[in-house]
């Protein structure tokens, strides 16, 4: 008897990031994962939703039903207790507005904060993941990560300083390891990612015992 064939999984994101940390979450379950390279362009959902989650439901369905198949999508954002209203972490990548570069982000987030100390540049990063299929959402879930600081200063000469499509990884600093999020090390990173680490355990989780229903 032939072997059954991988089921075809959409990462749903543009964001060269995302899409490595969404693969990392379905690593060793035996899924074929496609991106929205494999399918037909279109424009992206606008995200209407009042939390993470409802932003990465409309994502993953939306996708979802372009592709015809199983779709994760994910949204986070980083919030910023000091800023107050002046800030909105479901905005985090177009607080600075919608064509500008990550190192005018940077810059804008960093003129932003220029007069806060200390702890009040606290600031804690939040993720959600959602699974979906032809339109339909067939799960969800949202995670706090670990808390961080905000850099007072950004120094762009190293060439590996930045991740593409997070922006904030350089400025998200850890005092315990004096480092930004950029530059840790994949040991410090398996400590400070909680909230991947949550929605990796859930998503696996789920897409076992949707394999195991479906034998």
């Amino acid at each position: 008897m032939p072997s059954e064939q991988p089921q075809d999984v959409l990462l749903a994101t543009t964001n060269p990031a995302k899409a490595a940390k969404l693969a990392w979450a379905l690593e060793g379950l035996g899924l074929s994962l496609r991106t929205l390279r494999d399918i037909p362009p279109a424009a992206e959902p606008e995200e209407t939703g009042a939390t993470f989650e409802e932003n990465a439901r409309i994502k993953a369905a939306y996708w979802s039903r372009r592709a015809d198949c199983l779709a994760v999508a994910s949204d986070g954002g980083v919030a910023i207790p000091a800023l107050g209203e002046r800030w909105n972490a479901l905005q985090t990548r177009r607080n600075a507005g919608e064509r500008v570069s990550d190192e005018e982000r940077i810059q804008r987030l960093l003129e932003m904060m220029r007069a806060y100390r200390g702890r009040e540049r606290r600031a804690f990063w939040t993720e959600a993941l959602a699974v979906a299929e032809r339109g339909r959402v067939l799960a969800s879930w949202q995670a706090d990560g670990d808390e961080g600081y905000l850099a007072e200063s950004y120094d762009p000469a190293p060439i590996d300083r930045g991740i593409p499509g997070f922006w904030v990884a350089s400025l998200f600093y850890y005092p315990r390891f004096e480092k930004c999020y950029a530059e840790l090390s994949p040991e410090e990173l398996a400590e400070v990612d909680t909230s991947w680490r949550a929605l990796k355990d859930r998503a696996q989780a789920w897409f076992r015992a949707r394999a195991a229903k479906l034998r």
